[in-house]
């Protein structure tokens, strides 16, 4: 798609994947959550609520008007009987668990399955103004073509419409015209694309939109970009489809938080899996939170050098104020808490030292991973 932002640019834009709110210049960790995606979502919205579309300069600079998730309930009775869902076969796939009630990154769907050369994958609650925003990405090779650049990588997006809600067909936010392009069932369910043409699957901005209908009733979707009819997308995104398992799953974290003290806020949380995803580690993770105007984002990561150079930091203009930062390492993990500017506002629940001893991380292998999180 020709209005992406390059996800190397994500990378450098914000330290979204830790919640703080960055000003664009400023030397900010990188991290996993990307702007392009918040972007994407801001247009979704534009399309399906006549809702202000998030612009890139918004995206870098996230704050208390638009980023907003809630923890789930402690209160939750039993776990939810949702679908199994797959298990992991392969890095990319997340270790899945039972609902307890006190994941934060408990999700409405997952990829099952993911063609040859896609060997990252995000999985995203919050950072975009929804109070329970989803979002999923897999990273895939470059883009080919006469046209590819070498710094576009094929993507897939997943996200679920809200229940009860039936997608538009019409518009795009440019008032470019779409239209509904029936395709075979999914799983025995109805399924389209969002074309440009009656007869035509490709979207609007030269990107594939597949939709189909879940067995709750809500629609779920898959937006391909950088995608083209020579990768055989409209063949490769009906067979991730069929393999996408919906319905209420706890993804287990590499860590566990104690003792949120009150009037902190969560705003977001993330699970980043394969290099390409986590910046060059086998994985990354984050949670942030959010007291009056103050963020506090906490990452982890496995200790050590990345299998490729991160980006160099840009140059911090006179007066821009960076971040505030304290690491631990345990277990194999390096655990980072950092705070947007000072963390003078978090002195009184032990600065950023005491948010490290709050967080516990569960070491390297996802199988002592946990879906009981927040106690």
């Amino acid at each position: 798609m020709n209005d992406h932002t390059d996800p190397t640019g994500d990378r450098l834009a914000a330290d979204l994947a830790a919640g703080l709110v960055a000003l664009a210049d400023a030397p900010a960790p990188v991290s996993r959550t990307d702007t392009a995606w918040v972007i994407r979502q801001g247009r979704s919205r534009l399309r399906r609520r006549r809702l202000g579309g998030l612009g890139a300069a918004t995206a870098v600079v996230l704050g208390a008007s638009v980023l907003g998730t809630a923890l789930p309930d402690r209160t939750t009775a039993a776990p939810s009987s949702a679908a199994a869902g797959p298990t992991a076969s392969s890095p990319v796939l997340p270790a899945l668990g039972p609902d307890t009630g006190h994941d934060p990154l408990t999700v409405p769907a997952v990829f099952g399955w993911l063609p040859e050369g896609f060997d990252g994958v995000g999985y995203t609650i919050g950072f975009t103004g929804a109070p329970t925003e989803f979002g999923g990405k897999a990273y895939g090779p470059p883009q080919t073509g006469p046209e590819a650049l070498p710094m576009n990588h094929q993507t897939i997006f997943l996200s679920v419409h809200p229940a009860g809600e039936a997608p538009p067909v019409g518009p795009d936010n440019l008032g470019r015209p779409q239209y509904r392009v029936d395709t075979r069932p999914v799983n025995g369910r109805p399924a389209y694309w969002l074309g440009r043409g009656p007869d035509d699957p490709t979207g609007t901005a030269g990107d594939y939109w597949l939709r189909w209908q879940a067995a709750d009733g809500s629609w779920v979707e898959l937006h391909g970009s950088y995608l083209s009819a020579a990768d055989g997308v409209v063949d490769t995104l009906p067979r991730i489809a069929e393999k996408v398992t919906t319905g209420r799953q706890a993804v287990r974290l590499p860590f566990e938080v104690r003792d949120v003290p009150a009037g902190f806020t969560p705003v977001g949380v993330n699970l980043q899996l394969g290099a390409p995803a986590a910046l060059g580690f086998p994985w990354s993770a984050g949670v942030t939170y959010r007291s009056g105007e103050d963020y506090l984002g906490v990452e982890l990561r496995p200790d050590g050098e990345p299998a490729t150079p991160l980006p160099e930091p840009r140059p911090v203009p006179a007066g821009t104020l960076s971040n505030a930062e304290r690491c631990a390492v345990a277990r194999g993990v390096k655990t980072c808490a950092r705070a947007t500017g000072s963390e003078d506002p978090f002195g009184a629940t032990g600065g950023l030292a005491g948010w490290l001893e709050r967080v516990t991380p569960l070491g390297t292998d996802q199988a002592g991973w946990t879906t009981d999180v927040v106690h």
